[in-house]
């Protein structure tokens, strides 16, 4: 949502969920995290200003210097900076503008560390957040919740208050339902919480006992379910390229195409014409 800078939100008082300064592009639910885009204009100035929930802001163009408790610094195009709920920043854009994706999590998650750039892997997550939500399709919001966690474990978030809220560490946890619940429609997968509901796990314990017994992430293991839908339906149907991506879920046959690649270094087409050979 767009703020203007005569608005009464600024100096220093928190903005609502989903506010930010500047002219909002996207704007994408999924389960505890919000996930914005926000344009700026060149030499754009942000006043002082807080939010009420926690998030990370990952620069995608442009950038910008600012100023607040952690410190000044200047967020150039990848710089992943994080924000924790009410704490007072300012900033100013330089003379390119910027884009700014804003990943927005709710208080839930106990988040627990100093605002500021935040570098390593965690940056890896958050470019691939970014991506996700440029090719936002059925399975989107399951892939990006679980993405989201894995950036809240790395950068190593109030992990003491994690580890009092796992359950009892069992030899063995039993996935097979959510496992079935995913296979059973991958193109409408249920909720990280929904899944881990079931299991009688938190949603982070859950992700990580997944990616332990699978190797993969939830959202990883959605897309290559679909993979395998979309190599039978090549193989078997008639369908065009375009069609099969409408009846999966994709956003399209170019999103397709590059999942599908991805995933096993043919396009469909290239596929089809191997299986039919």
């Amino acid at each position: 949502m767009h703020v203007s800078p005569d608005s009464t939100t600024h100096n220093g008082a928190a903005l609502d969920a989903g506010k930010y300064f500047g002219t909002p592009a996207v704007a994408r639910s999924a389960g505890a995290v919000m996930l914005t885009l926000s344009d700026y204009a060149p030499a754009f100035t942000v006043p002082a200003h807080a939010h009420t929930r926690p998030y990370f802001c990952y620069v995608s163009a442009g950038g910008f210097r600012e100023v607040g408790i952690g410190g000044s610094y200047v967020a150039s195009r990848g710089t992943l900076v994080f924000h924790p709920a009410t704490e007072t920043h300012s900033d100013e854009f330089g003379v390119s503008g910027g884009r700014c994706f804003n990943i927005e999590i709710s208080d839930d998650l106990g988040l627990a560390r100093e605002p500021g750039v935040i570098r390593g892997r965690a940056v890896r997550y958050a470019a691939e957040l970014y991506r996700e939500m440029r090719a936002w399709d059925a399975a989107s919001a399951v892939v990006a919740e679980g993405l989201t966690r894995a950036l809240v474990a790395r950068v190593g978030f109030d992990l003491d208050v994690e580890r009092e809220r796992r359950p009892a560490r069992r030899a063995s946890i039993d996935l097979s339902r959510a496992v079935e619940r995913l296979r059973a429609d991958p193109c409408n997968p249920p909720s990280l919480a929904t899944l881990a509901h079931d299991a009688g796990l938190d949603a982070l314990a859950f992700a990580r006992s997944f990616r332990k017994q699978y190797g993969c992430g939830v959202g990883a293991f959605v897309r290559a379910e679909r993979v395998e839908m979309a190599k039978r339906a090549l193989a078997e149907s008639a369908s065009t390229v375009s069609a099969i991506a409408a009846e999966l879920g994709f956003a399209d046959q170019a999103h397709l195409t590059r999942v599908f690649r991805d995933a096993t270094g043919w396009t469909p087409a290239a596929f089809r014409r191997a299986m039919v050979a």
